[in-house]
């Protein structure tokens, strides 16, 4: 518990005072669990990584784990830990979007504290990349608002639930929630909700969260099109977007052969040698006398190569528009490892000087899909799992986890714990959460001033 309630306590000393804040339609007068203390034990499930709403009943209703408790939500006579419905019971009856807005506020606290200073686009830009994430499938309606779909060879359907997800991403591996929007139909829909629509929404969401926070905005190429740009020129955001034949067909090949005959000198090759052991398997006669196998050491060569143009004009268009174009191509002894081409816009400036660190923060879009999606869904929090049927508790867990892995990542990276000695990420979890059921902690009454430096890179 020290270490969550010290990281918490240091980075968003308003938490609980925001957990209070939430609307909650109960009967005030016959409550036994305030709404912090619910949601909060909702919290350490999921920072624990228990991966289930039953660990509630099952691993957290122990005296130690309700004294700790009550340090750390704040409730006054607080003697016992709720059972896991009475929480579900609070999650039905919330505003989600209220929830939703959590790693907004969270996020904005980090900023002003400038602990993302150094992250920084030329120490101008935070960067956010934008994405989809499948949550749930059904072969069933489970609510008027399920996205569905029908395989038109088979004839088989299935509905379901889809969030647009931005979250904040730095080349350290720091991966952020920030925002979400739901890809969900309205009733009595003529045409289903899409990613870009709802993308558009998010925007506005975004802006309206920070209203002068210059950001760079990283998407992936469904979103290269005419109106997505404008979109985000009117919502007053940089962005750096993938470039597939297949987004823009016509345009592509016009761009690129364009570039491939304008631009033959903005070339920029990286060379980097490292020398390397290479490993090889113990012989029978090594195993014999149980002799180490001689590894042989040779170099390894990574060679990557940028190639830029800005401002290839397309003429077959009256409006005539301009495209900057970023390329990305990395060898490993000669093996091709990656290929990426960006268009860049026109606010980022591309040029001999800034085509490295936009390169690189280019691949950072990646971070959305490993330390984002893939630690959620795999990582112990359990993302697709069905934490609850009902639909508005629905959209609370999933705050819950991007809460919950805002706040984890914090931790591990943190300078509080060396992360390196507990062999593994969910490791730390698993020890944060025992902790609470083994040992008693005590909040100090004055608690000292402390400076928490996130340094450990997992990128």
């Amino acid at each position: 518990m020290g270490v969550l309630s010290t990281t918490v306590g240091h980075y968003f000393p308003k938490f609980n005072d925001w957990l209070k804040g939430l609307t909650d339609i109960r009967d005030q007068a016959a409550i036994t669990y305030e709404r912090q203390t619910l949601v909060w034990v909702g919290l350490l499930a999921l920072v624990g990584k228990r991966g289930a709403r039953m660990s509630i009943t099952h691993d957290m209703r122990t005296e130690n784990f309700g004294r700790n408790l009550k340090e750390l939500c704040g409730q006054d006579g607080l003697v016992s830990v709720p059972h896991g419905d009475t929480v579900e019971y609070l999650a039905t009856r919330l505003k989600a979007g209220e929830l939703e807005e959590l790693p907004g506020k969270m996020v904005r606290s980090l900023l002003r504290g400038r602990v993302l200073e150094r992250h920084r686009l030329f120490r101008e830009y935070h960067t956010i990349a934008i994405d989809a994430v499948h949550i749930h499938t059904f072969d069933y309606a489970h609510c008027e608002h399920c996205l569905h779909c029908e395989d038109k060879s088979t004839g088989r359907k299935w509905w379901m639930h889809v969030k647009l997800q931005a979250s904040l991403v730095t080349p350290t591996g720091l991966c952020l929630p920030v925002a979400c929007e739901w890809i969900e139909n309205e009733p009595h829909y003529v045409k289903q909700d899409c990613e870009t629509r709802a993308c558009r929404r998010l925007l506005g969401k975004l802006r309206k969260m920070f209203p002068l926070l210059p950001v760079c905005v990283l998407l992936d190429g469904m979103y290269a099109n005419q109106p997505m740009f404008d979109a985000l020129k009117e919502a007053r955001m940089e962005w750096i977007v993938v470039f597939k034949e297949g987004a823009m067909s016509a345009i592509y090949k016009w761009v690129m052969d364009i570039k491939r005959i304008c631009g033959k000198n903005n070339v920029i090759v990286d060379r980097q040698e490292e020398e390397i052991e290479e490993r090889k398997k113990r012989d029978h006669q090594e195993r014999l006398v149980r002799g180490k196998p001689k590894h042989k050491k040779r170099l390894r060569v990574r060679e990557t190569t940028y190639t830029w143009k800005k401002g290839v004009e397309y003429t077959p268009e009256p409006s005539r528009s301009l495209f900057n174009i970023l390329t990305c191509r990395e060898t490993l002894d000669g093996k091709e490892t990656c290929n990426y081409i960006w268009l860049v816009s026109d606010g980022l400036d591309l040029n001999e000087d800034t085509v490295k660190p936009l390169a690189n923060r280019g691949r950072c879009r990646w971070k959305i899909e490993n330390e984002g999606f893939n630690t959620q869904k795999n990582g112990g929090y359990r993302l697709e799992h069905l934490y609850s049927r009902d639909m508005v508790s629905m959209k609370v867990w999933c705050a819950l986890i991007d809460i919950a892995h805002l706040i984890n990542q914090l931790i591990e990276k943190g300078s509080l714990i060396a992360a390196k000695s507990f062999g593994s990420i969910r490791a730390i979890a698993g020890k944060i959460f025992d902790h609470f059921q083994k040992y008693i902690f005590k909040k100090p009454a004055d608690p000292p001033r402390i400076q928490i430096r996130l340094s450990w890179n997992t990128s």
